[in-house]
């Protein structure tokens, strides 16, 4: 049996590699990646940086090589009820409804003006990404940035320890929440879409499985973006009692096609008339 090799080396390779943020990334080119959970209801909202970057998820564009992030068999886990996220947690779950929350994984690169420099990771909660031209794929990461100098001092945020340039002495992998003003990340995901617009719907229920995307900036102001959903049915999927796991499609064992079968048999019958003849 065969086993795709490279598929499973790259894997592993992901697996092993969780890198730690000194602190909570935004205007380096090089944004950490994070979730938002949020009751629009409540209009509470809680922010968690996942202790990765964009060009950890990088697949396409010029700025990083690709990541092989959505390469079979990739498996990330965050449990946001211990170490660093639990305080944040434990605050966000105190204001508000599971029925209620939704939630998003975001992280941007907002360095560069070349083709393909820029660009989004997002989920997507679609079928297809949602065709855009540069300007408004420029506004959603410069106004993602925003949120998060934002979030890192205004006074609606409730909790934080998130390690920034603002908070030195945060933790590395931290979170936060906030109720109103600016430091609310439902200012961002308007109609379930990264800063509003006409742009793709990137917003899940708690309990959905959302697939991936990104989508880099194009050769011109108006000219196209670039962008790719993730292969292998990558997904992040996050649950009511705090889970959240990034998976790909496991690898398995290629199964022989039935002529392979019949030659096997056939081999092997010959084998044993072979040493029939030979006792004889």
């Amino acid at each position: 049996m065969k086993f795709q090799l490279k598929a499973l080396a790259a894997a592993m390779v992901l697996v092993a590699a969780v890198p730690a943020h000194a602190a909570l990334d935004y205007a380096t080119g090089n944004n950490s990646m994070t979730i938002a959970v949020f009751d629009r209801v409540a209009n509470v909202s809680a922010l968690f940086d996942l202790g990765k970057s964009y060009s950890d998820f990088s697949v396409i564009g010029t700025s990083f090589a690709d990541s092989n992030v959505d390469a079979e068999g990739t498996n990330f886990s965050w449990d946001l009820t211990s170490g660093d996220y639990a305080t944040a947690w434990s605050t966000f779950t105190g204001l508000t409804t599971a029925a209620n929350w939704q939630f998003a994984v975001i992280g941007t690169d907002n360095a560069g003006n070349g083709v393909g420099q820029r660009g989004l990771i997002s989920t997507l909660n679609q079928p297809t990404v949602t065709a855009i031209t540069t300007n408004p794929l420029g506004a959603q990461i410069t106004t993602w940035d925003n949120y998060l100098s934002n979030n890192t001092i205004d006074l609606s945020v409730i909790y934080q320890n998130h390690g920034t340039v603002f908070n030195p002495t945060g933790v590395a992998d931290g979170g936060s929440v906030g109720n109103v003003g600016l430091g609310s990340v439902l200012n961002y995901f308007g109609g379930g879409k990264a800063n509003g617009g006409s742009n793709s719907v990137v917003v899940g229920n708690v309990g959905q499985s959302l697939a991936v995307y990104q989508n880099v900036i194009g050769s011109s102001n108006f000219g196209p973006t670039a962008s790719t959903i993730f292969g292998n049915n990558a997904a992040f999927t996050f649950t009511a009692n705090g889970a959240l796991t990034y998976t790909t499609n496991d690898i398995v064992a290629e199964v022989p096609e039935a002529d392979t079968w019949a030659m096997m048999l056939l081999g092997l019958g010959f084998m044993g008339f072979a040493a029939r003849r030979k006792q004889a």
